[in-house]
């Protein structure tokens, strides 16, 4: 189908010119930083395969240079689902205009209780599994088959509004992360600081067995928290916050 055809008309033309003045340097990130040359093309993160919603939404849109697009972007979609990867790695996130605490561990080391503990009203939440069944809520009886990627579509549209937010004091973001480089990638997007809850892989075992909510899903929450302990570089303190 001819771009025009797909979206790509003369409304696409000014948005994508206005998009470009606003955001004038390439965004791709390797190896930690941004290209930063002029960026010429307006990028899709998440294809929108002929949604209009998505196609027109701009957090959505990433500014890059022919170069990346053509060749560092495309031979990453060549490895596998970009889509899947963009969504839990997000590609086109800034800096937040307030400040970010992301709050790491395990299934079952506690990080949603710690940000009960520490959180206001005027804080801003971004927690993948309340967006989930908030989700799976007002689905009903007509369950989303794609549930998880829409979850993780509405975390990042969050995430991406964090720089231009004037609305919270603060903003907790909840995730895993067990890689400690998907850590200090999300400090770096975000800008932000990590509080890191290293709990006891057999008290996070204990807190999913004795919970109620986890129902049903207690082999596999345990199966998560054993392979995120797998993947710590050496014993952690039960409570760290990494710089």
């Amino acid at each position: 189908m001819p771009a025009r055809e797909r979206g790509y008309d003369s409304r696409w033309d000014k948005a994508r010119a206005t998009f470009l003045s606003r955001r004038p340097h390439c965004e791709f990130v390797v190896d930690g930083k941004a290209c930063g040359k002029p960026a010429t093309i307006v990028d899709h993160v998440v294809p929108h395969r002929g949604d209009q919603e998505l196609f027109w939404d701009s957090g959505n849109w990433m500014p890059l240079c022919a170069h990346c697009h053509s060749s560092r972007k495309q031979s990453l979609e060549h490895r596998g689902s970009a889509a899947a990867r963009a969504r839990a790695m997000p590609f086109g996130i800034r800096p937040s205009r307030i400040p970010v605490i992301i709050v790491c561990g395990p299934p079952g080391a506690g990080k949603a209780a710690y940000v009960e503990i520490h959180s206001n009203p005027r804080d801003l939440v971004i927690d993948f599994d309340v967006i989930r069944d908030r989700l799976a809520s007002q689905a009903g009886r007509n369950p989303v088959t794609s549930l998880t990627a829409k979850a993780l579509d509405e975390r990042n549209r969050l995430l991406r509004s964090l720089a231009d937010d004037h609305l919270h004091d603060r903003c907790f973001f909840i995730v895993s992360a067990a890689d400690p480089e998907d850590r200090e990638t999300w400090r770096r997007k975000l800008g932000g600081r990590i509080v890191l809850l290293a709990t006891p892989l057999e008290e996070c075992i204990r807190r999913i067995q004795s919970d109620p909510r986890r129902y049903g899903k207690e082999n596999q929450l345990i199966d998560l928290a054993r392979a995120w302990w797998e993947r710590q570089p050496a014993p952690a303190q039960p409570l760290r916050q990494e710089a």
